[in-house]
């Protein structure tokens, strides 16, 4: 009998889209429900499985310094699974995932941004306190991510969120895939890359370099050219692009020339972006493969999380087995020697 896995995603928008593309597609939470629920369709339709994922999504205005209750997040390590077409109230799901939209601000600027420090709170709160809850984030969501659970972190130390020093990256790029993220992932089996839209001033960086400067089991997800890290994961918690794939050519051209006149961009310069960004949608990027992972990863079905997993459920159930022997001998010896050694 075919079942739904419900994932109720807390999508926190920290911008608001520039006004052409708020006319065509709404807000930046709008267009992530879209894609996502889009996503689980593309994979339940290509496994044919037995239990699809349904995306729920509720949207927080937290550039208003809107966030979720606590009282809302997930304290279960399993989502809710009904029966196929069972109708129920995605409002009375505990939250599983949260998700952090691009933005124009930076995250080091919190002084100038009153909402930006009760998020990074909010973020460090979340992964310290809600272990069941997954949290992602989009180019700003991404930094958002690094400053508050990384830059001040004392195994963390080398990690900093700043102003890239050779300019902004914009255009469709190419990110090359660190091993270990690829590996997390089977659907990225045999890839070597992705080619993602990107519009961004910002980076995360390290004094070293990522494999050395990262605490484990935190990684890089790869890299391009001006932007060594386009993404962090901590596999079960935490995942996060440099890049959007949320971000089709027309999202990133409107962005990219509203952005320039808004912020007095050399003309040439918005040329070259718009040049940069081309007119390739879906098929001419790696953004479905993209959304595709970022649905896995709030399933729950990231492989090197299933690995942790089940290395934990072996490591206890060897030594369930290794008390019960213990017992065992213990009865037969009168318990003396084996208690004595517990």
């Amino acid at each position: 009998m075919r079942s739904q896995k419900h994932l109720h995603i807390a999508v926190l928008d920290v911008d608001v889209p520039v006004p052409n593309v708020y006319y065509a597609r709404g807000l930046y939470s709008t267009q992530f429900r879209k894609l996502l629920r889009a996503a689980a369709g593309r994979i339940a339709e290509d496994e044919g499985r037995d239990e699809e994922i349904e995306i729920h999504t509720t949207a927080f205005d937290t550039l208003g310094g809107n966030l979720p209750s606590l009282a809302s997040l997930s304290t279960q390590p399993t989502a809710t699974v009904t029966k196929a077409g069972e109708v129920i109230n995605p409002l009375a799901l505990p939250i599983t995932g949260i998700l952090i939209t691009g933005s124009v601000a930076s995250t080091y600027g919190a002084e100038y941004q009153s909402w930006v420090a009760p998020l990074l709170e909010f973020i460090t709160t979340v992964y310290e306190q809600y272990p069941h809850v997954r949290i992602f984030g989009s180019c700003f969501g991404h930094q958002a991510l690094a400053e508050a659970l990384l830059a001040g972190s004392a195994s963390a130390n080398e990690v900093k969120v700043g102003c890239c020093p050779d300019g902004k990256e914009a255009g469709l790029a190419q990110v090359e895939l660190t091993k270990g993220f690829v590996d997390a992932f089977p659907c990225l089996r045999g890839k070597r890359a992705l080619r993602l839209q990107m519009i961004h001033g910002d980076w995360v960086t390290v004094e070293s370099s990522p494999e050395k400067a990262l605490p484990s089991p935190w990684m890089n997800i790869g890299g391009s050219k001006p932007c060594p890290i386009q993404g962090l994961y901590c596999p079960g918690r935490v995942l996060s692009y440099q890049g959007h794939f949320e971000f089709d050519s027309f999202v990133n051209r409107e962005t990219c020339v509203n952005f320039g006149g808004r912020l007095g961009w050399a003309k040439e310069l918005v040329e070259q972006y718009v040049t940069a960004i081309g007119d390739v949608d879906g098929n001419g990027d790696d953004s479905k493969l993209a959304a595709e992972v970022l649905v896995r990863f709030f399933a729950g079905e990231d492989g090197a999380h299933d690995k942790q997993c089940m290395i934990k459920a072996q490591d206890e159930k060897s030594m369930g087995v290794t008390r019960l022997i213990g017992g065992l001998v213990g009865q037969l010896m009168g318990g003396s020697w084996w208690s004595s050694k517990a």
